[in-house]
């Protein structure tokens, strides 16, 4: 961390903020705010290396990078996306996530001698897909639909993705011409565009996601132009694997709850007729 700092100019004005994942320290460089981020596991070097390669084209910027860290601009005091979902503002803030990813996704797929490791979402939905021993019945028609839409993906939908696109992963950036929404903590997959799309409506909190479930995947389909039944089947298919990955806690999370949640109202039958209406 100390070498970095000196060898970038940065000027640390907070302390260092130690995750499971990565270490990361608030500063400025020649007044400008910034955020050294150091990743710990492979996913938040590869996640580094993809903001770096976006150049600040829907994502912040990265003003340098090596193998293992990244020091990028810093959002302060602007907007918040999960408020604006608390506060009457879910529409606005549903409309800002996709179209952030949208942007991301007008960005090229990197050659294979740019370093760019991205992962496919086959192996991405791996847990689901491979262990289906002794899962409820919501486990298994999400495997099944994962496995039926992997498989049926068409190259023109193939797009360098995301991952993780949801309230928390979009800032605002508060440049003078009003902000820039830009994504951060990307985990660098590859595969259908519809996956970037599909975190959206199990965020930023168990309420606001099932309430509103209807009206997002209609707005999310009208926005990145897509068919109702790949966007309720994905998500199905992303909730199926939100829980695998939380199967081993002993309580359940809000995570897990919301996921369990929005499955069974997209099976139980009603969302699909409302979305395509």
């Amino acid at each position: 961390m100390r070498d970095r700092l000196m060898d970038w100019s940065v000027l640390p004005t907070g302390p260092v903020q130690v995750t499971a994942t990565s270490e990361l320290m608030a500063g400025s460089r020649d007044g400008r705010p910034v955020m050294l981020k150091i990743a710990r596991v492979e996913e938040e070097a590869r996640g580094g290396a993809l903001l770096a390669w976006w150049h600040g084209r829907g994502a912040v910027a990265v003003l340098e990078h090596d193998d293992r860290a990244i020091l990028m601009e810093r959002a302060v005091d602007g907007r918040n996306l999960t408020r604006m979902a608390a506060t009457g503002q879910d529409a606005a803030a549903t409309e800002i996530l996709v179209r952030t990813a949208l942007t991301l996704h007008e960005n090229p797929v990197p050659a294979e001698r740019d370093g760019v490791p991205l992962v496919p979402l086959q192996h991405w939905f791996r847990e689901l897909l491979h262990d289906e021993d002794g899962r409820d019945p919501l486990l298994r028609r999400a495997a099944d639909l994962a496995r039926r839409r992997l498989a049926t993906t068409d190259a023109v939908d193939v797009v360098v993705l995301h991952g993780d696109i949801h309230h928390g992963n979009v800032l605002d950036l508060g440049q003078p011409d009003g902000g820039r929404w830009a994504a951060i903590d990307p985990k660098g997959l590859i595969g259908h565009r519809v996956f970037d799309f599909v975190n959206i409506c199990c965020n930023p909190d168990e309420a606001s996601a099932v309430v509103n479930l209807e009206t997002r995947l209609a707005a999310i389909g009208r926005l990145a132009g897509l068919a109702p039944d790949v966007l309720i089947d994905w998500t199905i298919a992303w909730c199926g694997l939100s829980l695998v990955w939380e199967s081993d806690r002993n309580s359940p999370s809000w995570h897990a709850r919301t996921a369990r949640a929005v499955m069974e109202r997209l099976l139980g039958g009603t969302t699909g007729r409302a979305v395509e209406g």
